[in-house]
Parts: C-alpha cells; sequence; structure tokens
C-alpha cells in the first residue's frame, strides 16, 4: 500500500512542521539579527574611532605647528640675541682698541718727553764742559770769566730745573 516515498514524503513534512513548531526559524532569525546588531555595534564603534582618531590626528598636527611656530620665534630671537651680543663684543673690542691706542701714545709722548730732556740734559753738560775749557784758557780769563760766571749761573739754574722735572 503504502510504497518507500511515500514514508519519505511523510517523514519530510513531520520534519519540516516539527521545526515550524518548534521555532527553529525563529531561532535561526533571532541568532541572525543578533549576529547583525553585533556587526552594527563594532561599524558603529568604528566609526566612533575613526572619528576620536581625526580629532587626535587634528590635535597633534596643531601642537605640530605650534610647535614649529614656537621654535621659529625661539630661533629668530636668538639670532637676533646673538647679532647684539656680536655687536656688544664688536663696540667693547673697539672701546678696548682706542683705549690702548690712546695708552701707546701716551707712553710714546712721555718717552718723547723723556728722550729730549735727556738730549737737553747732554747738550747742556757738553756746552759746560765747553765753556770750562774755553775759561782756562790763558788769554781769554779776565773778560771771560765776568761773561762766563753770568752764563754758568743761568746754566746751572737751568740744569737743576731740568732735572727736577
Amino acid at each position: 500500500m503504502f510504497d518507500a516515498a511515500f514514508w519519505v514524503a511523510i517523514s519530510f513534512v513531520t520534519f519540516c512542521l516539527i521545526l515550524i513548531y518548534k521555532k527553529i526559524p525563529q531561532l535561526i532569525n533571532k541568532l541572525l539579527e543578533d549576529k547583525i546588531n553585533e556587526i552594527k555595534s563594532e561599524i558603529e564603534n568604528a566609526k566612533n574611532l575613526k572619528i576620536e582618531s581625526e580629532k587626535l590626528l587634528k590635535k597633534y598636527k596643531d601642537k605640530i605647528q605650534d610647535a614649529y611656530i614656537e621654535s621659529k620665534d625661539i630661533l629668530d630671537t636668538e639670532k637676533r640675541d646673538a647679532k647684539t651680543f656680536i655687536k656688544e663684543l664688536e663696540n667693547k673690542f673697539e672701546q678696548l682698541m682706542i683705549n690702548k691706542k690712546k695708552s701707546l701714545e701716551q707712553k710714546l709722548e712721555q718717552m718723547k718727553i723723556k728722550a729730549i730732556k735727556d738730549i737737553q740734559y747732554i747738550s747742556n753738560k757738553i756746552s759746560l764742559e765747553a765753556v770750562r775749557k774755553i775759561i782756562l784758557e790763558p788769554g781769554n780769563i779776565d773778560k771771560i770769566k765776568i761773561i762766563n760766571q753770568k752764563n754758568l749761573e743761568k746754566t746751572f739754574i737751568q740744569l737743576k730745573q731740568t732735572k727736577i722735572s
């Protein structure tokens, strides 16, 4: 009466009815919906992470730009300070050279004055010696004695003043 195909068909229908009855498709739908929700949640988290990373990127780019501007300002300031320092050193050096030059000129002037005084002293000494020889000559003694006596007194006074100075 009933062959095997019939019983396979009945078994299949029964199996499908059991599946429908046990709500297996609903369970599969629920599992799929849970998986979809999980994926949506991960996508939302990824979007949030992307927004956060873009904010951080912008923040760090701004910090890098600020650091670049600050470093440029520092370099400019240091360049100005270095130029000012160099100018000060040049001015000090120039002033030092001027002072050294003045000092050397004063020393040279002092040496010149001393040399002139030494020459005057030696020439006075030679003159006195020459006058003494002329005075001691036997022919001119009386006339020369009077003239020379006055000149000798003047010369000794000048010589003493030259030596004191």
